[in-house]
């Protein structure tokens, strides 16, 4: 793929690296279209993760594509590592969309953000506070802390203690999010935050390409996922219930599209034949809107 790499700051100063793919067979002087890309928090979602995939497909469609890892993962800079912030990851993609403008391949009136599942959120938040992005396509997103902050609520006061640990210096462990082996998340695995069989088959596919993978976030990651709620701002699965999201569908404004994978869960549309269903929907939204 033809791909190199990039960097960029954000306003705080941050240091984002990441690829930008330029479109298939543009030529030197020709602009296109551009689609911002990052990951969710599944397995700590590194720009490596399947993302290529996307991006290749973006690229034959006449697309350039920048992919980039989320401050404090992967090749970004920021601290402390492994913390999510979602409402940062949205002012984040502001950064991403000015640093689009600079490439001389981009046409600045044409760019789109590509967010899935946390980063979907982000993708929506971001665009409704920023209306210079020409177009959002959030793939199983998520779109409010509300519906998760029961199954949370038992741990927080054992969260509570950790931050006040941290506070005063002493070092504190991170939670783990999902089991890292395919047969163990066929079944409850009580160390894991989040169970879910329906991530066996994207295990699966972690292991077979040899993707590096660290699934734990700082006790501080929790309690951003519980207050963020990108469906305030948009006017069935089990990481992100469908209901909150056919709820921020419908608050959109036009012009828009819905896509639905039957009979699919959250992890299947990165891969395999599912992946292959999936893309259609965002190329055919581009082709009519971007």
């Amino acid at each position: 793929m033809d791909r190199r790499n990039i960097e960029f700051p954000t306003v705080d100063g941050v240091t984002l690296r990441g690829h930008f793919y330029p479109a298939r067979g543009q030529g030197t002087i020709q602009k296109a279209p551009c689609i911002i890309m990052a990951h969710g928090i599944r397995l700590t979602g590194l720009k490596e993760h399947f993302l290529p995939d996307f991006a290749d497909r973006f690229q034959a469609a006449g697309y350039g594509v920048i992919a980039y890892d989320h401050r404090n993962w992967g090749a970004s800079d920021g601290l402390p590592r492994y913390e999510t912030n979602p409402i940062q990851q949205g002012l984040d993609l502001s950064d991403a969309f000015d640093f689009a403008l600079s490439l001389p391949e981009v046409d600045g009136t044409k760019i789109a953000y590509w967010g899935s599942s946390m980063s979907g959120g982000a993708a929506l938040y971001a665009a409704a506070l920023d209306h210079r992005i020409c177009a959002v396509i959030a793939q199983v997103p998520f779109v409010s802390g509300e519906t998760i902050a029961p199954h949370f609520a038992p741990l927080l006061p054992s969260l509570y203690s950790s931050l006040q640990e941290a506070k005063a210096g002493k070092k504190v462990d991170l939670l783990k999010m999902f089991t890292t082996d395919p047969e163990a998340a066929m079944k409850e695995d009580p160390s894991s935050l989040i169970n879910d069989p329906n991530i066996a088959g994207f295990l699966k596919e972690f292991k077979d390409d040899n993707f590096p993978f660290y699934p734990y976030i700082t006790p501080q990651t929790l309690f951003n996922m519980v207050a963020f709620e990108p469906l305030a701002y948009a006017g069935a699965d089990r990481c992100a219930p469908a209901f909150p999201q056919l709820k921020a569908y419908q608050q959109a404004l036009e012009p828009k599209r819905l896509a639905l994978l039957q009979d699919k869960g959250h992890f299947d549309p990165y891969y395999g034949e599912t992946f292959e269903d999936n893309i259609k929907a965002p190329l055919a939204f581009l082709k009519e809107f971007l």
